[in-house]
């Protein structure tokens, strides 16, 4: 019986040891979720590999690697956690993916707000990202700057760690405006889009960055090649606009 047994755990033990190294985990910024999910579903269906993704703030992710997590791959919001990784040593390489474009967005029905200049009217209530959670949080700081808008004398009633919970916020009318990522309004329908004006706008590069030592180096270097050649076109069919 005893033998029975150790033959069988011999047996069991590598497909065990396989499937658990058949799996990627990626951390993303909560914009990315649509493309990737399906990116990582045809993925999966074309190479058996798993794609576990870990989605939230840019900053909050970019936290988790300082605080000691190794994913194999990190896709944040925009370039800015990917340069304080790399030049901490976190980060190996980053391939530019497609462009985060800043839209302000309100509820359907809310008129108050018909250029960038209205989100400092006093009635005008306002949620932003923060900018130490969440990618758009740091961009609508630069936006606010370029446009001679002051931080502090906006209505701000809330800050959201993510873009989802801005889109979410503006849907459920619980303020008058917000800004958010242009792909998201989109995949919203629920809101009402105003553009911010090129002069003003700071357009975000998505990247997907290889971190340093990751724990599937063979699955990262597939998982890359894919999302190059293939996967761009999903962040295409999401409204976003594509690196050639």
């Amino acid at each position: 019986m005893k033998k029975l047994v150790a033959l069988l755990i011999f047996l069991v033990l590598p497909f065990q040891l396989i499937a658990k190294n058949k799996s990627l985990l990626i951390f993303a910024g909560a914009g990315m979720r649509e493309p990737l999910n399906e990116i990582g579903k045809k993925f999966n269906e074309h190479y058996k590999i798993e794609v576990i993704y870990d989605y939230e703030g840019s900053g909050r992710l970019g936290n988790k690697i300082l605080a000691g997590q190794t994913p194999d791959i990190f896709i944040p919001g925009s370039m800015r956690w990917a340069k304080i990784l790399k030049n901490k040593g976190y980060i190996e390489k980053c391939y530019p993916i497609a462009y985060h474009i800043p839209v302000i967005i309100t509820p359907l029905k809310d008129k108050k707000v018909v250029k960038l200049k209205d989100l400092l009217k006093p009635d005008v209530s306002v949620v932003l990202g923060n900018p130490q959670a969440c990618a758009i949080g740091k961009v609508s700081l630069k936006i606010f700057k370029k446009a001679n808008i002051s931080w502090k004398k906006l209505n701000i009633v809330a800050l959201g760690v993510t873009v989802k919970q801005l889109v979410h916020w503006i849907e459920g009318n619980n303020a008058d405006a917000s800004i958010v990522w242009q792909a998201d309004a989109k995949e919203s329908g629920k809101v009402r889009i105003v553009q911010i004006p090129e002069k003003f706008n700071t357009i975000a590069v998505i990247p997907a960055c290889v971190v340093k030592n990751p724990p599937h180096p063979n699955l990262v270097k597939t998982y890359i090649k894919f999302l190059l050649t293939q996967g761009k076109k999903y962040f295409a069919k999401y409204g976003f606009k594509v690196v050639k």
